[in-house]
């Protein structure tokens, strides 16, 4: 089912109506002030909000919870020499749009909105960091994986950064853009042993929060898979 936007612009500005990715009328507004839809956008809505939410749920419109999953969390990890090494591991959002459960979203490539009603079930950077430590555990290059908050002495520390997580509905097919920066530090010695920005990009397709939850499924899987390969060889090398 298609859902409407509800925008929440990112920077001041003056509001406007414009097109949702879905087709849908988009009410955008800035953080300080509320713009109405113009009669015309609200009328030529109508007929497309009839259609697609016409699931036997009435006029109500169903607000739904997106699980983001790792697909590739079974697949085979690419062999290599174990580290004797407890690795621990931290999440965290940039502060501000994307530490929250709301899906986002650009209609023009630079300003950030929110769905009205597409939602994670919990916050996108809380769920990276379980999938991350499921994904390292199963590759078994370190002697443990455990998060930081777990109590447990480690010797090296693996630090994520949620830096975007959002549809690009600017582009034709829209496209979901993930962001994650990494730092591993030898947590003992507090030296800095490697820093790396991971950008993927999936085709959303239809461009609603369900193709949204898809996609970015797949860019983790994706993301997960160099996320390994970095952490192990950059622990390793400090190792030899």
């Amino acid at each position: 089912m298609a859902h409407t936007l509800h925008s929440q612009e990112s920077t001041k500005g003056r509001s406007r109506d414009e097109s949702t990715p879905s087709g849908g009328a988009l009410r955008r507004r800035d953080f300080l002030r509320r713009a109405p839809l113009s009669g015309l956008a609200v009328l030529g809505a109508l007929p497309l909000a009839g259609a697609i939410t016409g699931c036997g749920l009435g006029a109500a419109q169903r607000t739904d919870f997106h699980v983001l999953r790792d697909p590739g969390a079974d697949a085979a990890a690419a062999p290599g020499p174990r580290i004797d090494q407890v690795l621990m591991l931290a999440a965290v959002a940039m502060p501000g749009l994307y530490d929250s459960d709301r899906m986002v979203f650009s209609a023009d490539g630079r300003s950030r909105s929110y769905f009205q009603f597409g939602y994670w079930s919990e916050r996108p950077a809380q769920a990276l960091q379980v999938l991350a430590e499921a994904r390292l555990a199963r590759a078994q290059r370190f002697r443990e994986v455990v998060l930081s908050t777990s109590g447990v002495r480690g010797d090296l520390l693996l630090t994520l950064r949620l830096d975007e997580l959002y549809l690009d509905a600017s582009v034709n097919p829209s496209q979901v853009r993930l962001v994650v920066s990494a730092e591993l530090l030898d947590w003992r010695s507090r030296k800095l042993l490697g820093r790396r920005v991971f950008r993927q990009a999936a085709e959303a397709i239809p461009a609603d929060a369900g193709g949204v939850a898809q996609a970015a499924d797949m860019a983790v899987a994706v993301l997960l898979g160099e996320l390994v390969d970095f952490a192990a060889t950059r622990a390793a090398a400090a190792a030899a």
